[in-house]
């Protein structure tokens, strides 16, 4: 697993932010938080997982494929989060511009 350069996030409190983030580096247990990742298969525009989900037997083989972008410790937070990604990758013309891969 790995994060993007920059994280979207509903949480407002800085020092709780960079714990949730050092202990995704770390791959160590986080109750309860979600998380927001580019489409691991080719169908979809982004994925809302439960981190602790992606810690299990299965995904730790796409390990090198994930990678997070957004962080929320609420279903509904990441939905918004996830709202507020599209609208900022939205361009003029309404296309959604994401990195190649």
């Amino acid at each position: 697993m790995k994060l993007a350069d920059h994280i979207y996030t509903d949480i407002d409190k800085k020092k709780v932010f960079e714990k949730q983030l050092s202990r995704i580096a770390k791959g160590e247990y986080s109750a309860p938080l979600f998380v927001i990742t580019y489409p691991l298969y080719s169908a979809g525009i982004l994925e809302i997982y439960e981190y602790n989900e992606l810690r299990q037997n299965f995904y730790r083989t796409l390990d090198d494929k994930i990678e997070i972008i957004g962080v929320s410790r609420s279903k509904d937070g990441a939905r918004q989060v996830l709202c507020d990604i599209l609208e900022d990758h939205l361009s003029e013309e309404g296309v959604l511009m994401w990195p190649s891969y």
